[in-house]
């Protein structure tokens, strides 16, 4: 399985994120908020596949979620 290789030509399409690789499960942790509509997705579930993964997650994160936490 190829996580750097995913990771590049997912960028090749525009897509911005980073692929941890959890044995035959890829997680696709986006850098931004992106939409991904059904032909994107489709590509994605291909190249994923191509890399040998057999499945492929993607996780969702909101601007508040990367946000640092203020601790008193």
């Amino acid at each position: 399985m190829s996580v750097e290789g995913l990771e590049r030509e997912l960028a090749s399409l525009g897509i911005r994120g980073t692929i941890d690789g959890l044995g035959s499960l890829a997680v696709l942790t986006l850098l931004d908020e992106q939409v991904v509509d059904d032909r994107t997705r489709a590509a994605v579930v291909q190249l994923a596949t191509q890399h040998g993964f057999t499945h492929i997650a993607l996780e969702l994160q909101s601007a508040e979620d990367r946000a640092a936490l203020h601790r008193d």
